[in-house]
């Protein structure tokens, strides 16, 4: 007699994760060893490549490799939460796999009575890798020229452009998902999937491990804007400034810019302003660019700018450093054509608690302002990127749908002088009630 514990545990495959091990993403959580006839299994069966790779191209026995990896992957670990599932499901759809609930595809008791294990936990998976078809939203076999097998390349697409969409900037949530993907390529490495990848893979995890450093900066570096000086040139020209008071960068209390420009000019900040003059923008443009250096102020003059009170101001006032980018080209899914990147390099003044938190080769959207004398300066900031920052075209098929063909007839003159009657028709019946 078999316990229902136990049943649920074997229909799980031989491979199941017992509900008293925990999740499987504990800190130091480790795989049991792996019996003689599982290992021979996964070795000469599940992930073999060399008897594949002469029959059928080897990126669609990869397609195979990976397909059987995610289903064992999700039997050895419980992700618990529909948040979490989806994190992890998203990943995996930017690499072309299907994790949508197969539809009418439910199995009775009596259809898997006799089934062994492996055949039970394949007829229960959602993963696929289509071998064959799938449709224009997925990996496509039958196409196989227009798919690469990248693991780092998805990573970077899915820590730098998903994550911090579907998370809002929540750090907990981001180090989970990371952790779910770590978890999962770790696993590719263990249980040798993929050999012939096994340096992408490697790639991949180190760039997990910098999403953790790089993502937070980038984030609090984009809150930290506009800074002391930029906020005071922007309130000397009289504009309107919008901060986010759930974090980040705070006016000042008795802010006043005209004492911060001069404490600026005292600290060595040459913006060319003289005192009490007028100031006016004579150009505004929109750009997007690349971190090329960073002048941070020295460490003599941050401590003397935190000593001086400006003006009202209960804060130190913040050191100001020099900002040095390139323009460039963020890859966001519209098409730039042929467009020509100017390498000539442009310099803004920015302050030290922004520049702390940047790093070469991070990029920005950003809406720049010239004034009167030649100084260009931050007006506002869209978005900071990461140097890794990649689009994935497949990000664009998230809500994509297979077009149908629409077998009603096209709408006709005719049809527009029905609908002018019906709509008469129906007011006269609302003025008769």
């Amino acid at each position: 007699m078999v316990s229902s514990k136990n049943k649920s545990l074997e229909n799980r495959g031989p491979t199941a994760l017992p509900k008293f091990c925990g999740s499987g993403f504990e800190e130091y959580y480790a795989d049991p060893p792996m019996t003689p006839a599982e290992a021979k299994e996964e070795r000469e069966n599940i992930y073999n490549l060399k008897s594949a790779v002469s029959v059928v191209p080897t990126i669609v026995n990869t397609t195979s490799r990976i397909q059987a990896c995610i289903q064992r992957f999700r039997a050895r670990r419980r992700i618990s939460g529909s948040d979490n599932i989806n994190l992890f499901n998203q990943y995996l759809f930017l690499g072309g796999i299907d994790t949508s609930p197969r539809m009418f595809g439910g199995n009775t008791e009596a259809d898997v009575r006799d089934m062994t294990p492996e055949e039970r936990r394949d007829a229960t998976a959602i993963d696929t890798v289509y071998s064959s078809g799938g449709g224009s939203r997925f990996y496509n076999a039958d196409e196989p020229e227009h798919w690469d097998v990248d693991f780092t390349g998805i990573v970077a697409g899915y820590c730098s452009e998903a994550l911090p969409i579907m998370t809002n900037w929540h750090y907990p949530r981001m180090g989970k998902a990371i952790g779910f993907v770590e978890n999962f390529l770790t696993y590719v490495l263990q249980h040798d999937v993929c050999p012939e990848y096994q340096d992408d893979v490697k790639a991949a995890l180190a760039l997990c491990s910098r999403a953790k450093v790089d993502l937070p900066l980038a984030h609090q570096a984009l809150v930290h804007f506009p800074g002391q000086f930029n906020l005071a040139l922007l309130e000397a020209l009289g504009e309107n400034v919008f901060l986010d008071e759930g974090g980040g960068f705070q006016r000042p209390v008795g802010f006043s810019p005209r004492d911060v420009i001069k404490m600026a000019s005292a600290l060595g900040v040459d913006h060319g302003l003289k005192e009490g003059e007028a100031l006016s923008v004579v150009a505004e443009r929109e750009c997007s660019v690349e971190i090329v250096r960073i002048e941070r102020p020295s460490l003599d003059a941050r401590h003397a700018a935190q000593c001086f009170k400006v003006g009202g101001m209960k804060e130190g006032f913040s050191a100001v450093g020099k900002l040095f980018v390139k323009p460039c080209i963020i890859e966001d899914g519209y098409d730039h054509g042929n467009s020509v990147v100017s390498d000539k390099e442009s310099s803004f003044f920015v302050d030290d608690d922004i520049l702390a938190r940047l790093r070469v080769g991070f990029k920005m959207q950003m809406r720049i302002a010239k004034l009167h004398n030649g100084l260009e300066f931050i007006k506002q900031v869209q978005s900071v990127l990461v140097a890794w920052h990649v689009f994935l075209p497949q990000t664009l098929m998230v809500h994509f749908k297979e077009p149908v063909a629409n077998e009603k007839p096209a709408r006709s003159v005719e049809d527009a002088q029905a609908d002018a009657q019906a709509d008469a028709q129906g007011e006269n019946e609302v003025d008769a009630n």
